[in-house]
């Protein structure tokens, strides 16, 4: 069972995640494959998870690359290290929430395109070109592998309060 807590009772989620070893795939592939099986549980209907939200500081994330908040038929990742190696100039702003900050959303400005490199679950290099929400998807949770949650990119423009509460 995977524990999931906020960013008050978390402090791995404000560190930087260490590289994840050859020695350490095995052992992290399993952690994977465990945060796959949680997000895809009907009970819960996540579309991403990284390592930091369950308490390990290592850069391990698993994501659902969607093409809308519509699309039923998306394939979900492990990845292993991820990096954005490249993105395109034009931003693209829309809601964002968090499991690790329970009832607060906001309007992030975020890449609208990317290029990602990352380690698959057989230690192999893989290179992906993302756009739209399967961007904003990964790069969400890369910001957890850098301690950066997504209130701290909020636009001034929108928040979602405790009481679910539009603030303008």
């Amino acid at each position: 069972m995977l524990k999931i807590e906020t960013w008050k009772d978390n402090k791995i989620l404000r560190a930087v995640s260490e590289n994840i070893k050859t020695s350490e795939l095995k052992k992290y592939v399993k952690l994977g494959k465990e945060m796959i099986k949680h997000i895809k549980n009907p009970k819960n209907w996540w579309v991403w998870l990284a390592a930091p939200q369950v308490w390990y500081n290592k850069r391990l994330i698993v994501v659902s690359l969607l093409k809308d908040r519509d699309d039923e038929n998306f394939p979900t990742l492990m990845m292993i290290n991820p990096e954005i190696l490249e993105h395109s100039n034009t931003l693209e702003k829309d809601i964002e929430w968090c499991l690790s900050i329970p009832w607060e959303k906001g309007k992030v400005a975020r890449f609208s395109e990317i290029k990602l490199k990352y380690i698959d679950e057989k230690w192999k290099e893989k290179i992906l070109y993302l756009k739209g929400l399967a961007a904003r998807i990964v790069q969400h949770e890369i910001d957890h592998l850098n301690w950066i949650l997504f209130t701290d990119r909020l636009n001034d423009d929108l928040l979602i309060n405790k009481e679910k509460e539009v603030v303008l």
